[in-house]
């Protein structure tokens, strides 16, 4: 059985981030990730410019990547709304982001094993982990293993029996669409994003409910039927370039509470729980509960906490300061683009009350 200080169950952006910081601060941290990076996933590939100067920091170029302060919110009738941004990003893909963020905590220190973990168990002398290639034992683990997996049932979560509606698509074209630019397109039964990453691809992601999927016969029919029935969308991608084989989709996409802990195991990024894509904060939030994970695991093995019950509740108290009122609006601004008639509302009111736009959008991001 091999032995380590600390394990990191999934090697995303908050799995990458907690173990940069961990190494950073002399520990032990071995990273397991199933598939080993670089790869695509499907995501908004949107960035809040609130992590960019961390990024930066840390050794993370993004100079490549285009910098955005414009979004264009537009229902299927044609209506749009346009407004700056109060903070603004950058557009970049996981591909690169994940990759990127990946040398900087191999450089740290951080060690790598390609393999899928099984199985996490507590007991009083450490936590055991199970994987396919074998055991190991870790003084403390945590959890980052992205939005649902098997893990989830291993642990008795409980978010894991409640199924979801949601299936998330997402598709690289080249194609021509203003690089300072992010468009939210609303649609019958769900939503989607455009956005241009630092290799000059324009990313299509969106949102579709299972009910409205079933009209369609395949992942790259859905989208080629939401291209043909959004005008704006059609008039950018319907004679666009696809850059992948086929789109890729994930399902069962749960929104709902997931819990910060199970069996000892702090949870980070979407583990944790996912901000509505809508928001394009997803990634963001990834980095900072990563590096928040990472802080208060700190401070308990410095001695700063008396016991794992104090570790558990400090993180949790963390993190709902944070993120609580982010998700909690998140939520609610989903119900309307979800709805033609609320799309066509809110931006009518966006219209008329210029300010109204920028400060909702203030109200699902951090700070510089």
């Amino acid at each position: 059985m091999k032995t380590t200080e600390i394990i990191i169950v999934g090697g995303g952006l908050a799995g990458l981030t907690a173990a940069r910081e961990l190494a950073t601060s002399g520990r032990e941290v071995v990273v397991f990730e199933k598939q080993k990076l670089p790869h695509h996933k499907v995501c908004g590939e949107y960035l809040s410019r609130e992590v960019v100067p961390y990024l930066a920091q840390i050794g993370v170029p993004l100079e490549d990547a285009p910098s955005i302060d414009r979004l264009v919110l537009s229902s299927p009738g044609g209506r749009s709304l346009t407004c700056q941004l109060p903070l603004g990003g950058i557009g970049i893909s996981r591909f690169a982001l994940d990759y990127r963020l990946f040398q900087a905590a191999q450089k740290a220190g951080v060690s790598f094993v390609w393999e899928a973990v099984d199985s996490v168990v507590h007991k009083e002398s450490g936590f055991r982990v199970i994987t396919r290639g074998g055991e190991w034992q870790a003084e403390q683990v945590l959890g980052n293993w992205g939005k649902r997996s098997v893990l989830d049932r291993v642990q008795n979560r409980s978010f894991f029996t409640k199924s979801s509606p949601w299936l998330g698509i997402k598709m690289h074209y080249r194609a021509t669409y203003p690089s300072d630019q992010v468009g939210l397109y609303g649609f019958k039964g769900g939503y989607g994003g455009l956005s241009v990453t630092e290799s000059g691809a324009v990313n299509f992601c969106y949102l579709i409910h299972k009910n409205r999927f079933k009209e369609t016969p395949d992942l790259e029919g859905c989208t080629k039927g939401l291209l043909r029935e959004h005008p704006a969308l059609h008039e950018v991608l319907d004679a666009a370039e696809p850059l992948f084989d086929k789109p890729l989709g994930i399902s069962n996409i749960y929104f709902g509470h997931k819990g910060l802990s199970a069996n000892r195991v702090l949870m980070s990024g979407d583990a944790a729980g996912l901000i509505h894509p809508l928001c394009g904060n997803g990634m963001a939030m990834a980095i900072q509960g990563g590096r928040l994970q990472a802080e208060v695991l700190q401070e308990y093995l410095n001695g700063d906490l008396a016991d794992r019950e104090l570790l558990e509740a400090n993180y949790s108290n963390a993190w709902q300061k944070e993120f609580r009122t982010r998700l909690w609006i998140g939520e609610r601004l989903q119900n309307v683009l979800v709805s033609p008639s609320g799309l066509n509302l809110g931006i009518r009111l966006g219209a008329r009350v210029p300010f109204l736009p920028r400060a909702v959008i203030r109200k699902t991001h951090g700070t510089l």
